[in-house]
């Protein structure tokens, strides 16, 4: 990584200005485990940058990329799983169920983690959540993708965050947001300057930030049964793919990317499975 870059990202950043089941099915062309466990991966060994990295043994590269998951320890669901993610979202059919209800708090303490795959985001209390066909569902972390994992029309996003949750049994739903270029985003700036910090520490700890703010407003949702999109690819996670992006400012974004570009699992088959749209 350019030292000197980060070095001049973190002045740019902090001067940034604030800007910020049966229905018809219809085509979708927009522009651009179940066990909680799975979520704390617990194999490290050390990068080149001297950052943890953890399961040493995949990367979204080389001999270790995508299509050799599947030979992982504990891993084979990647290559013989029949329900997997993420997919390109091309056609959907309106759903009956009801949308996650999302209650994240406007005031959250967020430890920041880059773990070698990606940069981890942890809430330092149970607070945050969503409701889901009346049961409660825990923010256990979130996290970005560049970029983005889930297709829209076959189309990326620049980049893809992921808001990984699980109940009290350890049952998982992740909703997905797309990030796209525009204008400066207050709300993503304190993330962006710890991010940045995290270049230069093991971990960083941001305070007061309100989550609530990245929560999806009025949010239609992709709703579908797929997996966990890094190893061990663990299965019948419920997805919710949000219709309505973030948006970023290119100098913001280049912080996410200069980090990580290509950590993105390619789609996998959709199958038989049906992706409902799901509104509030």
């Amino acid at each position: 990584m350019n030292r000197n870059y980060l070095t001049a990202a973190i002045i740019a950043v902090s001067a940034m200005s604030i800007v910020a089941c049966t229905s018809t099915t219809q085509n979708i062309n927009q522009t651009a485990t179940p066990n909680s466990k799975s979520i704390v991966e617990n194999s490290t060994s050390k990068n080149t940058t001297g950052k943890d990295v953890h399961h040493p043994k995949w990367s979204y590269s080389g001999d270790t990329g995508p299509e050799s998951w599947g030979d992982v320890e504990g891993a084979s669901i990647c290559k013989i799983g029949q329900a997997q993610s993420p997919i390109n979202i091309s056609r959907v059919t309106t759903g009956t169920a009801i949308a996650p209800v999302v209650n994240y708090r406007q005031s959250s303490n967020i430890r920041i983690h880059d773990n070698g795959h990606t940069v981890v985001y942890t809430p330092t209390t149970e607070d945050n959540s969503i409701r889901l066909n009346n049961d409660t569902y825990m923010l256990k972390q979130f996290h970005y993708h560049t970029p983005s994992e889930h297709q829209f029309g076959e189309k990326n996003y620049p980049g893809e965050i992921h808001f990984v949750h699980a109940n009290s049994q350890g049952n998982l739903a992740v909703i997905g947001v797309m990030l796209n270029i525009g204008n400066t985003s207050e709300v993503l700036r304190p993330l962006i300057e710890g991010t940045l910090r995290t270049t230069q520490n093991d971990d960083e700890v941001i305070t007061a930030m309100n989550l609530s703010a990245l929560a999806p407003t009025a949010a239609t949702f992709y709703h579908y049964a797929g997996s966990l999109t890094t190893p061990p690819c663990s299965e019948q996670v419920q997805w919710f793919v949000s219709k309505q992006p973030l948006t970023l400012a290119s100098t913001q974004f280049t912080v996410l990317s200069d980090l990580y570009d290509g950590n993105n699992r390619p789609v996998q088959p959709q199958g038989s499975r049906t992706v409902q749209q799901l509104s509030h």
